[in-house]
């Protein structure tokens, strides 16, 4: 499949966005006619490079994908649950499944025993674009039993199909969801909804703006075409296709250092990408077991060993912004003053008494 560089690319110069229908008539049949290799640009190929500036001007609106993708599963699935600190628990989707939104329901109700005051959804885990039925049910476990979830429009369809909450919520505490560019169409969907109904803060990355219900229909023996077939609006009917959703605070993480932490297995645990192991000094207990540490690691070190502290050690920054947030809410709420307390009496200061008398 030959991919065409546009002109813009060449020549460094912006296309008008508002060529008129002649304008584009005129352009191609000068192009066939006049250009250095006119032979070239056959009807195929004029074709071809029309479908991919569309694509491109779509975006993920529309994409071509191999027809082996339509069977393909998606990663690992589960919910990978953790308590980071004591107070705070994380949730992590997976793979946007039916299944995981009962796995999610075990892990909060679990929460929920063990006194938790606050939950982190991750969102975060890169995932094939999933159904919006997954959606409405984690959606579920937070949203009263009756309240507008979201609306779905199809295509030349005037009306809307209302998503509801079937369920009363498991959590009603706070909640704080991480989002980036890799947010699935699900998460972007759970994203937005609970932002909008004021239930949860999104810390992370701007989202890519995908909630959007797709249809794989197969083009040739190899390839199929995926594109947008309903769209997700909120209660309010405002549409996040395209623009995305932006977070409350943004906090920047390569993806490539997102996906060594996020390893296929859950063999990570998230606690542990939030803390930092100090480095081992000589200490009382040391002087007690007849140990130096600090000795130890020079003659390592001078020898031309590796010691552990000396590996980069990736760390998640966007969750441990999060733990910090919430650590640091906790403080100040637990820190109120009293405006209208009276200062205490001072003591009466005891008059002096003669020596000799």
């Amino acid at each position: 499949m030959s991919v065409l560089l546009p002109l813009s690319s060449v020549l460094a110069v912006e296309q008008p966005p508002d060529l008129t229908q002649n304008g584009i008539q005129t352009a191609f049949r000068v192009l066939q006619s006049e250009y250095i290799r006119s032979g070239d640009l056959t009807f195929d190929e004029l074709n071809r490079a029309a479908l991919l500036g569309l694509l491109e001007r779509l975006q993920f609106g529309a994409q071509i994908v191999p027809r082996s993708e339509e069977t393909r599963e998606a990663g690992p699935g589960g919910v990978q649950a953790d308590i980071l600190r004591p107070g705070i628990g994380l949730l992590r989707p997976r793979a946007f499944r039916q299944q995981e939104s009962a796995e999610m329901e075990r892990h909060l109700a679990a929460f929920v025993q063990q006194g938790m005051k606050h939950l982190i959804l991750d969102l975060r885990v890169p995932s094939l674009p999933g159904d919006f039925d997954v959606a409405a049910a984690m959606l579920g476990l937070f949203v009263p039993e009756g309240e507008v979830l979201f609306k779905t429009r199809q295509m030349r369809e005037s009306g809307t199909e209302v998503q509801r909450s079937a369920r009363a919520p498991l959590w009603t505490a706070s909640v704080l969801v991480l989002v980036d560019e890799e947010t699935c169409n699900v998460g972007e969907a759970i994203a937005a909804v609970l932002r909008q109904r004021k239930q949860g803060m999104l810390i992370g990355a701007p989202t890519r703006g995908a909630a959007v219900r797709y249809e794989t229909i197969p083009v040739d023996a190899r390839w199929s075409l995926r594109f947008a077939r309903a769209e997700v609006l909120m209660a309010d009917d405002s549409s996040i296709f395209q623009k995305g959703l932006r977070p409350d605070f943004p906090v920047a993480l390569d993806s490539k250092e997102k996906h060594a932490l996020f390893d296929a297995e859950g063999r990570t645990r998230p606690a542990d990408t939030i803390t930092e192991t100090p480095r081992q000094r000589f200490n009382e207990a040391a002087l007690v077991a007849g140990t130096n540490p600090e000795l130890d690691t020079y003659i390592r070190r001078s020898s031309g060993g590796t010691l552990p502290e000396d590996l980069p050690k990736a760390q998640d920054r966007v969750l441990q912004r999060a733990v910090d947030f919430l650590l640091t809410t906790d403080h100040l709420q637990g820190a109120k003053i009293d405006w209208n307390r009276k200062p205490p009496a001072e003591p009466p200061v005891p008059k002096a008494r003669p020596v000799n008398p």
